[in-house]
């Protein structure tokens, strides 16, 4: 087999009978653990998390003030054509213009008969009134035609209270109940004060106080009438020889009624058009409107935009699920976790000369790889020959780099061979040229130990260091295999450590070189690694002949080159 992808088969979840790496006799894990650690894996990766929400974020508020600006643009589309409102005062002045017209109309065609009646011989019963009766009655009427006149000029509370006052008027219930009504308006509206014009309760208060004044008008309008009636029957008749023509009244009389009836329809068509309007901008402002202040928006935007966050990260993970503690990793690659790398506390210290030479990866103070070199170490702290396996190349060669260096410090000449041609990830870790190297010797382009690189690891200790050589020369390096061979057992008998850094390709194969070492360790990244490839790669591992040693699960994060 020449890589990863070749032992890779269907793989059975993680809570059925048989664990990823087709190993049974590694106990299986239940469901509710398993959901735990994929929820666990999530909150292990705050940054693409971090990543969806801010982008949900942006969305939802930009969602909340779009979506409304388009449901006014919609409402607007559906609003009447009509834009500007009709002037419903305008309108009322003109009806009570044709109802004064239609009432004076009928006043001079009741005359007309009266005298028409008069002549004919018709006999009344009623009284011929006294002339100071008759002086009454005029200056009634004189009266209420001038506050009439007043209120049509001045449409104020003050002229209709004046009206209401009159004593013509005086006496009559309805009268004082219009007048108290008014009276209630007019303290509600003194309580706005000067700022109250563009209230709608304030507008809605002048609009009342307006129909209560037309109420008194009213019935100032058929006192009036009323009064007119009885001076004209007290009025002594003239007898003329001819009775005069009341056709040209008659016709004057239905031309007053039809302006009034025209009239009436003109302000009930305005008022509709008005109440149409006015029911179409309130559904608009509604629809418009989510009725939340602007923090409120920003903070439900904040939790929708976490809360999907995590919900998408957690269903890529049920769908690639990653490896998420010590149990889980050795539960599927059916080999011990030897050691587990986690966050180091910072320690201050004063740095010697020496220590600045050394590369920032490399970190001799670590308990997690003192713990690794225990355990893969023989009792005389001989360390065989071993090849560091792993889906990341960088953190593969950060765990090969300090195990050497950790040998090296033991006074033992240690030689760390770089089989990552693609990426020279070794070679970034400790600081060295990455040419010429292993591609360049097994070519015959150069001797071996023209290669090597020493690398300071403390005062006095040093190890070598074979980087890859050529970019991209992975084809010459498989082609190689018995070259490498031959290389690795010369190499073995300067050295008493060799160790291989040889992490997955891009394309997830293992690497051939990775064949001659003698066992192999695997590192798993916490909450990264693919549960897909642990399994596989130790079945790849075993397939070979090759001796698992063990895991090493690196649990914090991914190196970075930049930082080192």
């Amino acid at each position: 087999m020449s890589g990863l992808d070749e032992v890779m088969q269907p793989q059975a979840e993680v809570e059925g009978d048989v664990p990823s790496g087709g190993n049974p006799s590694v106990p299986t894990m239940r469901a509710p653990g398993w959901i735990g650690r994929r929820a666990r894996n999530v909150y292990r990766r705050p940054l693409l998390v971090g990543a969806i929400a801010a982008a949900v974020f942006v969305i939802t508020l930009l969602s909340l003030v779009l979506v409304p600006l388009q449901e006014q643009r919609a409402m607007r589309a559906a609003m009447p054509r009509i834009r500007a409102r009709p002037d419903t005062a305008d309108i009322q002045r003109r009806v009570a213009r044709a109802a004064d017209a239609t009432r004076a109309a009928d006043t001079a065609l009741a005359r007309v008969r009266a005298v028409l009646a008069v002549s004919a011989g018709v006999a009344t019963d009623a009284p011929a009134a006294t002339p100071a009766q008759s002086d009454s009655l005029s200056a009634a009427i004189a009266t209420l035609t001038r506050l009439l006149g007043r209120t049509r000029d001045a449409p104020l509370p003050a002229s209709y209270r004046a009206l209401g006052a009159a004593p013509e008027l005086r006496g009559q219930p309805r009268v004082a109940r219009l007048l108290d009504t008014l009276s209630r308006i007019e303290q509600s509206r003194e309580a706005f004060g000067a700022s109250g014009g563009v209230d709608p309760i304030f507008v809605a208060l002048t609009s009342r106080a307006t129909q209560v004044g037309k109420e008194l008008q009213n019935v100032a309008i058929a006192r009036r009438a009323a009064l007119e009636g009885e001076l004209a029957r007290s009025t002594p008749v003239v007898l003329r020889p001819r009775a005069a023509d009341t056709l040209e009244l008659a016709r004057t009389r239905d031309s007053a009624l039809a302006a009034l009836a025209s009239a009436n329809r003109w302000l009930a068509e305005a008022r509709q058009i008005n109440a149409d309007m006015d029911a179409a901008e309130a559904h608009a402002r509604a629809a418009a409107s989510i009725g939340a202040s602007v923090p409120a928006m920003v903070a439900g935007a904040g939790v929708f935009g976490l809360v999907l966050g995590f919900g998408v990260v957690l269903v890529l993970e049920l769908r690639e699920p990653r490896v998420a503690d010590r149990d889980e990793a050795e539960s599927l690659a059916g080999v011990e976790v030897l050691a587990a790398v986690g966050e180091e506390p910072i320690v201050l210290e004063r740095r010697r000369q020496v220590d600045a030479q050394m590369p920032p990866l490399i970190d001799l103070t670590s308990e997690s790889y003192r713990l690794l070199f225990v355990q893969v170490a023989d009792r005389g702290d001989n360390l065989p020959s071993l090849a560091v396996v792993g889906d990341d190349a960088l953190v593969t060669a950060v765990v090969a780099a300090n195990l050497g260096a950790l040998m090296a410090r033991q006074a033992r000449t240690v030689l760390v061979i770089d089989t990552d041609i693609e990426r020279q990830s070794l070679s970034a870790v400790t600081h060295v040229r990455s040419t010429p190297g292993l591609v360049d010797v097994l070519t015959g382009g150069v001797e071996w130990a023209a290669a090597v690189r020493a690398v300071v690891v403390g005062r006095g200790r040093s190890m070598d260091v074979l980087p890859g050589g050529a970019f991209g020369a992975r084809g010459v390096l498989d082609a190689a295999a018995p070259e490498f061979a031959s290389l690795l057992a010369h190499v073995r008998r300067r050295y008493e450590c060799v160790l291989l850094s040889s992490p997955l390709s891009r394309a997830g194969e293992l690497s051939a070189a990775a064949s001659g070492a003698g066992g192999v360790i695997v590192t798993v990244r916490a909450a990264r690694t693919h549960h897909r490839v642990i399994g596989p790669l130790a079945a790849l591992i075993r397939g070979r002949g090759l001796l698992l040693r063990g895991l090493v699960l690196w649990e914090r994060a991914d190196p970075s080159l930049v930082s080192a």
